[in-house]
């Protein structure tokens, strides 16, 4: 007999987000591993795993659990704000005061009344975008190689060059100068920037103002009132996690990912899943673990395993001109290059406690079951779809063999996004029926 699907709210939806924003808080500006980081993701991980076996996720959240996580997440942009590796400038200050200021409004939203919640909701969003402009204009020269490679890589790219064959100058001692890698869309996508404003870093930061916009808008519009007002909030809560500022200033490219999947939910939602093809392309041709959801979306209904495979066609088309001029340095640089990377002793996972022998199928064998339980336990909702996103990247972080704040915060914020997605869709089949009998559940532009 079919099991019901998740419910509309409950407790599990304050626990996932109490879960999303601790390991959120917990990894924000730590790049040296200790043992209270790694305590909170296993705890964190362990808890996401038992909700959604019992069902209890995806749902919509308490405003009191809201305002907690929200509180959870003031305490490390308060105590520890992203001051280390960079240049400060005069603004430096009032990024970080807006990034703060978002969370407040924030708070505010959650307790008004609902014509208010959308005023509060958008000056939340405006905070926190001028917030991430100012942070990058207020730290210059990021003594990291992912902001060196990209900056030289933009340049050789207009000059002609291959990215792919570059060495890099001026990359700190010990870090990577020898190779771009990562995947294309990540120079295409920084180039804007590096064009317009001389900094990478704005033309990554537009990718992800856009596909969050598009994603508000579409929640904008979703009915009733109420519950969409509320997904409004959380929805920048996900953008304005602990951390956000420190992946725009670091110029990692999380922030081009998550801005082209909020793209893709966008579209999905307003029930365009032809177009939702090309951001979810985007996305993986930026980086390269980002093919770990292809699965998902391919066995989700209002996605389907045609557009999964169009839309992995279209994102090795944006590589091939790349992998067809040097294959031997493209496959090096984005591939070899990972598997020779040796452990670091600060990742945020648990593979530094792991055997040799068993570290490899411990990574292998926690995505799958990832896999499983998404498979089996969620319902075929965009909702559950966005969630389990964000579960199957918790999964791969928790055993790699270098997951750090980058990672971590875009797994976050794709669970607190899920819930979002909750707050303005009716629940789906239950993920027991068979595929073939699911039909995409109503979406906020139904006439229903």
């Amino acid at each position: 007999m079919p099991s019901p699907p998740a419910r509309a709210s409950g407790r599990g939806g304050d626990a996932t987000l109490i879960v999303a924003a601790a390991i959120a808080a917990a990894t924000s500006y730590t790049t040296i591993y200790t043992d209270f980081n790694i305590a909170v993701v296993v705890a964190g991980c362990a808890v996401l795993g038992a909700l959604t076996v019992l069902r209890r996720t995806p749902q919509v959240p308490s405003r009191v659990a809201f305002c907690l996580a929200l509180l959870i997440g003031l305490i490390p942009q308060w105590w520890r704000p992203p001051i280390g590796n960079v240049d400060r400038g005069p603004l430096f200050p009032l990024a970080t005061g807006l990034g703060m200021l978002a969370s407040v409004l924030l708070l505010v939203g959650a307790v008004v009344a609902v014509r208010r919640r959308w005023l509060l909701g958008a000056l939340a969003y405006l905070s926190i975008s001028a917030a991430a402009t100012l942070v990058v204009q207020a730290s210059a020269r990021p003594a990291i190689d992912v902001w060196v490679i990209f900056q030289q890589a933009t340049r050789g790219l207009l000059d002609g060059r291959n990215p792919y064959e570059m060495a890099f100058s001026g990359v700190p001692a010990g870090q990577t100068d020898d190779c771009f890698n990562y995947l294309p869309f990540t120079f295409l996508a920084s180039l804007p920037g590096r064009v317009a404003l001389g900094d990478v870093r704005y033309g990554e930061l537009l990718v992800l103002l856009v596909g969050s916009a598009m994603l508000i808008w579409v929640i904008h519009r979703a009915r009733p009132a109420e519950r969409a007002s509320f997904a409004m909030l959380l929805l920048v809560m996900a953008v304005s996690l602990p951390g956000t500022l420190r992946i725009t200033q670091q110029a990692w490219n999380e922030s081009v990912v998550l801005g082209c999947l909020f793209a893709a939910v966008a579209l999905l939602l307003s029930e365009r899943p032809g177009l939702a093809v090309v951001p979810l392309a985007l996305a993986l041709a930026t980086k390269q673990h980002v093919v770990l959801v292809l699965p998902l979306w391919a066995l989700w209904p209002s996605f389907g395993w045609r557009r999964a495979l169009t839309s992995g066609a279209l994102a090795a088309g944006i590589c091939l001109p790349w992998l067809l001029a040097n294959p031997g340095r493209f496959y090096g640089c984005t591939v070899r290059f990972f598997l020779d990377l040796p452990a670091r002793p600060d990742s945020i996972s648990v593979w530094r406690f792991l055997p040799a022998v068993v570290q490899i199928p411990a990574v292998l064998a926690l995505i799958l079951g990832g896999y499983l339980l998404v498979h089996r336990y969620l319902d075929r909702s965009i909702a559950s779809l966005v969630l389990g996103s964000g579960l199957v990247f918790a999964a791969f972080d928790l055993a790699n063999k270098q997951s750090f704040e980058n990672q971590w915060l875009l797994a976050c914020q794709l669970l607190v996004a899920g819930l979002a997605c909750r707050a303005v869709e009716q629940p789906a089949p239950p993920s027991s029926a068979p595929i073939a009998s699911r039909q995409p559940s109503p979406t906020p532009n139904s006439s229903a």
